[in-house]
């Protein structure tokens, strides 16, 4: 019998480590990328309040975002429209996995700056667990009012990856690289795309020396199979995977890519 994997269950696999979605919410699709969300967050600090903020920073840094909440409610308690405190408020409810809260905090934020790049984006990536559509929408609006926001154009792409449009999710993924060089999981993200797209030439240039060196995870040794098998190197792929799956794990799994290629016209 041969062994299927519901191309669902895939998509969620290849992005399992690489969504760049900080503050470690427990997504299927969003791996712990905290240190650069983090970075978004303090680049956009105001200095009012700054240090009370920056022990909620460090709360989050530390892994406490319920410290974290009760310091950003704190300043709204005294400064309800104080714009940075909701930002963290609603980063704390994330990490606290409550993205209604969350996305109540940054909707208080938009009626304070409805052009807030910064709310949009978390409020994107709040509905990224359900639905990559509107997520996708959210992103977007967060790109055209700061085009220098590389988290959300990293996760512009994850959301239009997961509908199956590898090939438009790899523009958004090359600008958040032009913005933020060297960032890894954006360069799986790309070379994921690229090879899904039927580019693996081009994923093998990203995902290749990503997947040789001494940090290589079993997750982008997986990435790299798919671009080897998008370039017809089926039995280079098979090794890869076999580094760390049994053989019919591999086999499974090798099947599962094939189906995906095959379903992208590729």
């Amino acid at each position: 019998m041969r062994h299927r994997i519901e191309e669902s269950r895939i998509i969620a696999r290849l992005r399992a480590l690489h969504a760049g979605a900080g503050l470690c919410l427990a997504l299927a699709l969003a791996g712990c990328h905290a240190s650069q969300t983090q970075q978004f967050e303090q680049e956009s600090a105001a200095p009012h309040d700054a240090g009370v903020l920056n022990v909620a920073d460090a709360a989050i840094a530390g892994n406490d975002p319920q410290m974290a909440l009760q310091v950003s409610q704190s300043v709204l308690a005294s400064d309800p429209h104080n714009i940075q405190a909701l930002y963290h408020e609603a980063a704390s409810y994330y990490a606290l996995n409550r993205c209604e809260d969350a996305i109540a905090a940054y909707r208080l934020a938009l009626k304070i700056d409805p052009a807030s790049s910064q709310a949009e984006t978390g409020i994107g990536r709040c509905l990224l667990q359900h639905d990559a559509a509107t997520a996708a929408l959210a992103f977007t609006k967060a790109v055209q009012d700061d085009p220098n926001n590389a988290p959300a154009q990293n996760d512009l792409g994850i959301a239009l990856d997961l509908q199956g449009n590898y090939a438009g999710a790899i523009g958004p993924y090359k600008q958040a690289l032009l913005l933020a060089p060297g960032v890894t999981a954006t360069e799986v993200n790309l070379g994921l795309s690229l090879a899904l797209a039927g580019n693996g030439q081009e994923a093998l240039q990203y995902l290749g020396p990503l997947a040789t060196s001494t940090e290589a995870t079993p997750k982008i040794r997986e990435d790299y199979a798919v671009a080897l098998l998008a370039t017809g190197r089926q039995d280079e792929a098979k090794q890869v995977l076999s580094v760390d799956l049994t053989p019919d794990q591999a086999r499974a799994l090798l099947e599962g890519f094939s189906d995906i290629l095959a379903k992208s016209g590729h």
